[in-house]
């Protein structure tokens, strides 16, 4: 039946032919001497274009990096010529060529630090300094955003670097370091410093106008050194020559910005000046000086505009059309000046045009000068739907505190009140709890400003203006026990602060009845007087312990001497009215204590002046 089979089959589809056996891969090269040679090339063909696929990113890569360098370089150029705006679209470029590039951070790091963000500038020096070493002049810019940003730590070790170069400190590390000493509250030093700057023939117009400026802020406007540097300062201002004559100018010209929704705490190194003789230059001058002066800036020709306004208000259209015009498309600092001064002159809409929201998001200040505009306007709605939108360049904590501001406007003062705590809890540098603190005191949220100092003291135990501002709220509040043991702690801390010692034995005596303690305070202030009789704070020190012993005629001279009959503004009034009543100057001592009524003094204070108010 097999068999049968297997023919029906044959005979249906044929024979079946023999299947060859497999030839191998030799065997099949070998029957044409060409076929190896093209396997070959095949091959080698499909290994380069493997390894070119392979090379072609990192290559790519390469060339984008070169790129991105190229233009940090060149963004570097620009930033040293102070050219930001250029400076700051190279940046950008960089960025968008390679952002994973550390020269690229480094230009960036240096844009922010000489355009005053020191906060951001910071961080981004803190991440090149991870991936490259730091040059003398990365050093500079990181110890002055550092300074900016209060991080007086990260300053401190910065400045360490470059007063220890081989060469010896240049005249702008002695600035650092004089700026640095002049935060931690140590005048002399910070004087010392500015008088090597001012001895050395390396130092540049710009620097000689920083020690002057460094002795300014450390030194009492009575001292013969304050004179002196103010008298350099004028001679500055009025040599058309000399480089740095318009930044002087804008120093003797500088005046206080009026209230507003934010009152923006400033991040730069700020030098408060004390009352100087500037009637010595008057604001005509300044102004005329500003606007010829080739050195000035922008800035500086819109303080001379500002200048002439209060010379002459009926020109304030007609000045503020030319203000805009000739400033509204300029640069992120200019802008800032300029809606800073439209919005003192109440040109809210202005302000809103010349810094629309697109161009305010792109950094704090400007987006500042957006939401007070909106907010004069009486725009609330729209303030508070910007704030609670996410904005970069916003910290959360300055974010909570307007809104807590805003809420308080609308009525909602459970709001309000959570918002302020959300602004302490979020409040996690030196530059952010100092703007919390600064304005939360001045909108009266004593609480919140007093534990922002708090905290920023744990952060910055160097910081000496952070232990001055508690000190100061704590008379504000007052509390004149807690005020007496923080003016204990500044003077462990600062033994030179004689202004804090002064007020230390004040406070002491206003708290204390025990006999020996007086008369040791009395012993304490009499020197003081005797080597400073201007001093008001001292003299109020002094006679307090006389009225307190029974010494009331020495008390009553001790405050009057100095300047017969009339206290000093530094006098203690609620002391100059006590002595007066223990005199027998019934009346006067009334009529004094009088305008104490409504006034915000101390609790111990108000007690001096009952028995004249009865």
């Amino acid at each position: 039946m097999v068999k049968g089979f297997r023919d029906h089959t044959s005979d249906v589809y044929g024979a079946i032919p023999a299947v060859p056996s497999p030839r191998t891969l030799r065997e099949w090269l070998q029957e044409r001497p060409a076929r190896r040679k093209i396997l070959i090339w095949w091959i080698v063909a499909i290994i380069a274009l493997g390894g070119a696929a392979t090379q072609v990113p990192r290559g790519t890569r390469a060339v984008k990096g070169w790129q991105a360098r190229r233009q940090a370089d060149q963004a570097l150029v620009l930033i040293d010529q102070q050219n930001w705006a250029d400076g700051a679209k190279n940046v950008r470029s960089a960025f968008q060529l390679r952002p994973t590039e550390p020269e690229v951070w480094r230009a960036y790091a240096r844009l922010l630090s000489r355009t005053g963000q020191g906060t951001l500038a910071v961080q981004w020096w803190q991440k090149f300094a991870q991936a490259k070493q730091l040059s003398v002049d990365d050093r500079r810019d990181y110890a002055t955003a550092a300074i900016y940003a209060r991080e007086l730590g990260v300053a401190s070790e910065q400045v360490a670097h470059v007063l220890s170069q081989p060469g010896g400190p240049a005249p702008m590390d002695l600035q650092l370091a004089g700026q640095l000493s002049t935060l931690r509250g140590y005048n002399s030093t910070a004087v010392t410093y500015a008088e090597r700057i001012l001895s050395d023939n390396r130092s540049n117009p710009r620097e000689v106008l920083g020690a002057n400026l460094l002795i300014l802020a450390n030194r009492s406007a009575e001292s013969d050194s304050y004179k002196a540097a103010f008298d350099r300062l004028l001679r500055i201002a009025r040599d058309e020559r000399n480089p740095a004559s318009a930044q002087a100018l804008a120093v003797i010209a500088q005046q206080r910005a009026p209230a507003r929704l934010t009152l923006p705490s400033t991040e730069s190194f700020g030098l408060t000046l004390p009352d100087a003789p500037n009637s010595m230059m008057s604001l005509k001058e300044i102004a005329e000086r500003l606007k010829e002066n080739a050195n000035s800036r922008a800035y500086h020709h819109m303080l001379a505009l500002e200048l002439r306004l209060r010379a002459d208000p009926a020109r304030e259209e007609e000045l503020v059309a030319s203000a805009i015009q000739s400033y509204g498309q300029s640069d992120d600092e200019t802008l800032i000046a300029l809606g800073s001064w439209l919005y003192s002159h109440r040109h809210f809409e202005s302000v809103l045009s010349v810094i629309p929201y697109d161009r305010a998001v792109q950094r704090r200040e400007l987006l500042m000068e957006h939401i007070d505009a909106l907010a004069a306007l009486g725009r609330i709605a729209e303030v508070k739907e910007m704030l609670l939108a996410e904005h970069a360049v916003l910290e959360s904590a300055f974010q909570h505190m307007y809104l807590a501001v805003i809420r308080q406007r609308s009525g909602e003062a459970t709001g309000a009140a959570n918002e302020w705590q959300r602004a302490l809890d979020t409040a996690d540098s030196p530059r952010s709890l100092i703007g919390l603190a600064d304005y939360a005191e001045k909108m009266g949220t004593l609480d919140i400003a007093d534990a922002a100092y708090a905290r920023l003291i744990i952060k910055q135990p160097e910081l000496k203006s952070a232990y001055l501002s508690r000190f100061q709220l704590a008379q504000t509040r007052g509390q004149s026990a807690h005020a007496r043991d923080l003016a204990r702690e500044i003077m462990r801390l600062w033994p030179e602060d004689d202004a804090t010692r002064m007020r230390e034995i004040y406070l002491r005596l206003l708290l204390t009845s025990d006999a020996q303690e007086i008369a040791a305070a009395e012993k304490e202030a009499e020197p003081y007087v005797i080597h400073n009789p201007w001093n008001g704070s001292a003299r109020s020190a002094l006679a307090l312990a006389q009225l307190k012993q029974g010494k009331m005629a020495a008390a009553l001279k001790t405050l009057t001497e100095f300047t017969p009959g009339v206290p000093s503004s530094a006098i203690s009034q609620a002391v100059y009215a006590a002595a007066l009543d223990a005199n027998g100057w019934k009346d006067k001592a009334r009529e004094q204590a009088r305008q104490l009524e409504t006034e915000n003094i101390l609790p111990e204070e108000r007690a001096l002046i009952a028995p004249s108010l009865r």
